[in-house]
């Protein structure tokens, strides 16, 4: 349950912090989200590569967050770029600051890290997790959009209704926990 709750308050925090503009173009939002899945699915695979090729032969798994961060950040500049090439229209400038402020993918990626998860299991976590931050995305900016024309109280409106949905989204998840398992 303490994933849901920590990918829900990521993206909110990435939505009030990162995505200021009122209102989000529907485009940005997706590509930022399509670059965030992208970003958190070959970040985790490579982080896969790198603690049990490099780091697990040497025995220096303290050392996976030194090697974690760079492969992240060049996950953060490259993925914005390749979209570019692959897209030109869409609006990318932005991007590479927005994924490096994602801890979704480091923290799942540490999390892969200290388990014996088969490569197809960690396939399918890194690219369901990476859907499920496209998906927080869309909700919150959803809910932003609707807050702003509510009749919400000032106290409210802003980050405090946003970590509101995030809760309720949190327990509304938890009850998918437990539901894949054998």
């Amino acid at each position: 349950m303490s994933d849901y709750i920590l990918v829900l308050i990521s993206a909110a925090l990435v939505n009030h912090l990162c995505l200021q503009r009122q209102p989000i173009r529907r485009l940005h939002l997706h590509a930022l989200g399509l670059a965030c899945a992208l970003c958190i699915t070959l970040g985790v695979i490579g982080a896969q590569m790198l603690m049990r090729g490099v780091l697990s032969p040497l025995q220096a798994q303290d050392l996976g967050l030194f090697l974690l961060l760079p492969w992240f950040a060049l996950l953060a500049w490259g993925v914005p770029w390749l979209l570019a090439k692959w897209r030109p229209a869409w609006p990318v400038a932005e991007l590479p600051a927005l994924l490096l402020s994602n801890a979704t993918a480091l923290g799942l990626a540490l999390q892969q890290a200290s388990d014996d998860s088969t490569w197809l299991a960690v396939l399918r976590q890194a690219m369901l997790a990476g859907g499920g931050f496209w998906l927080a995305l869309v909700l919150f900016a959803d809910l932003r959009q609707r807050s702003a024309h509510a009749d919400i109280p000032n106290v409210l409106r802003g980050l405090p209704i946003e970590l509101l949905g995030a809760g309720v989204m949190a327990m509304a998840f938890s009850g998918f926990n437990g539901l894949f398992t054998q």
